[in-house]
């Protein structure tokens, strides 16, 4: 029972963090009946409200009946979830008919009885309502919205009304065009490129079957590019879009109309000609709202992919069924976002991670697949001198020398060493036993600037007269941590830096005993 406790109120934390924000609300009481931008066919008597029992409706008896349909297309903030209630009421003699509400590609559907409810208004028939919420993840920028019945008799004997109607939202994060949850992170970085068909139906450059400008119409209320007579089975909708800047990913939604009867094509979309979606469009839909016969249906389709190019073919395309006569396709609410954001310190990449750099930003140099802000180290003096120690044996087999901070490393094993960050210079003095039959290989890096040629190497070989090689290389800093490695046969000195708050070790100096 206490885990039950435990989780009930997690999910009340959760669902207090999510700020609904209300978009749009009407139909409260007669001081809110506003119909605007409602489009509404097929109503009775020109009227669009009515009385019961003492509430105002949107609709009701001898109002809204067999046939008729309102709609009402939202613009929207860039959001992630929507939240559309309302209270509908069936009013009079409902023979095991049904209401579709449908929000975008949604669809709530319900049966009534003449035995359901109460009398309430209207003529002797029984009446009832009931509020109805549908919560569903929504990211385009408009909402369609559609409530209509399958009724078939007279106003006066079936009827309907809706009152109460709000619309909310979860808003994206204060700066998103695009998002998918409230975290600021996941969503800063989508822009918005191009947003199609939400009121407007601009086609500059769109092409039918590569040669014909596509029409558009209406089913409803809202327009589409094709849609009934317009775009088939077979058709294509194409266009290759220009001049899009530096970005490695897109993401594209778009609204799918499938009208009238088909037997299971399949629409496409493809991006560059590779098949990015495919939807298949059954028979079945939602309910016959436009076109001729069969069901039409609403399908959104979102697709995210890795792409760099500044042009971006689009292509939209069904096949044919040899048994479908009658069936047509449009499409709405188009957008193409994409993401330009590199890791810090590149200006140029494949994706968002910090191995994915392609060209660095200025004053940043590239290395081991990392941008690095430089120059954190600098070679800018080095000596190497052959002796004869006549204490050798009396010294362990490497000793580091850091001149500039009096830091003298006689014993073996792995140091860090901080240094003043007010220093810009360290001469690093390595004193290394040679031994006959052995050579000493050296590295030391010279400069990130350099590329291909941004180290030195050396070897040298031991000789009965020769029993000691002293290093003395001189360094300008800008990076303050070194991790120091000593053995008998080995003296490494790595540079700590900070990539995008991770510490990377980068090699500066390394000598080595090694067999000959």
């Amino acid at each position: 029972m206490k885990h039950y406790k435990f989780i009930l109120i997690l999910l009340c934390l959760a669902n207090a963090q999510e700020q609904w924000d209300i978009i749009y609300q009407s139909f409260q009481d007669t001081n809110t009946m506003d119909a605007s931008g409602w489009i509404v066919s097929n109503n009775y008597n020109g009227n669009l409200f009515s009385n019961c029992n003492g509430f105002r409706l949107f609709g009701g008896a001898d109002t809204f009946a067999a046939k008729t349909k309102i709609s009402k297309r939202f613009s929207l903030p860039p959001h992630y979830k929507l939240n559309v209630t309302l209270e509908f009421w069936k009013v009079d003699s409902w023979d095991d008919e049904y209401v579709y509400i449908i929000v975008d590609d949604k669809l709530f559907s319900k049966l009534y009885t003449s035995t359901d409810g109460s009398y309430l208004c209207g003529y002797r028939w029984i009446d009832a309502f009931e509020p109805i919420t549908l919560i569903l993840d929504h990211t385009s920028e408009s909402l369609v919205f559609i409530t209509t019945t399958n009724l078939n008799q007279d106003p006066k004997d079936e009827s309907w009304g809706i009152r109460d109607f709000t619309l909310s939202i979860l808003k994206c994060p204060s700066g998103c065009f695009y998002c998918l949850d409230n975290d600021y992170n996941n969503c800063f970085k989508w822009i918005s490129f191009l947003s199609l068909w939400h009121v407007s139906m601009l086609l500059d450059g769109w092409m039918k079957n590569d040669n014909i400008q596509p029409a558009t119409s209406q089913c409803v209320s809202f327009d589409l590019v094709g849609g009934y007579l317009n775009l088939a089975p077979n058709d294509k909708l194409e266009k290759t879009i220009q001049n899009l800047s530096f970005h490695h990913k897109i993401h594209i939604n778009l609204q799918l109309w499938k009208i009238d009867k088909w037997n299971n094509e399949n629409f496409e979309l493809l991006v560059d000609d590779k098949i990015q979606n495919q939807t298949v469009l059954g028979t079945l839909g939602f309910y016959s709202i436009c076109g001729s016969t069969g069901q039409e249906k609403m399908v959104n389709i979102a697709v995210t992919l890795s792409h760099s190019s500044t042009q971006c073919k689009i292509t939209m395309r069904t096949n044919r069924n040899a048994a479908t006569t009658n069936a047509y396709w449009g499409i709405r609410a188009f957008n193409l976002y994409f993401v330009s954001n590199c890791y810090n310190g590149c200006d140029l990449c494949l994706g968002p991670l910090k191995t994915d750099c392609t060209a660095c930003s200025r004053g940043w140099v590239f290395y081991n697949n990392l941008c690095i802000n430089s120059p954190f180290i600098l070679l800018s003096q080095i000596l190497i001198n052959h002796i004869k120690d006549p204490k050798s044996d009396e010294r362990i087999p490497m000793e580091i020398n850091l001149l500039e901070v009096n830091q003298q490393i006689v014993t073996q094993g792995t140091f860090t060493q901080t240094i003043n960050n007010n220093l810009q210079i360290l001469t690093i003095l390595v004193y290394a036993k040679c031994f006959p039959n052995k050579k000493m290989n050296s590295y030391f890096i010279k400069c990130l600037q350099c590329q291909s040629q941004n180290q030195k190497q050396f070897s040298h070989y031991c000789y009965p007269t020769i029993n000691s090689i002293l290093y003395n290389v001189r360094f300008q800093l800008s990076e303050q941590e070194l991790i120091i490695n000593t053995s008998n046969t080995e003296c490494s000195i790595y540079q700590v830096v900070d990539v995008g708050g991770e510490l990377i070790q980068i090699k500066v100096l390394e000598i080595l005993q090694q067999d000959v």
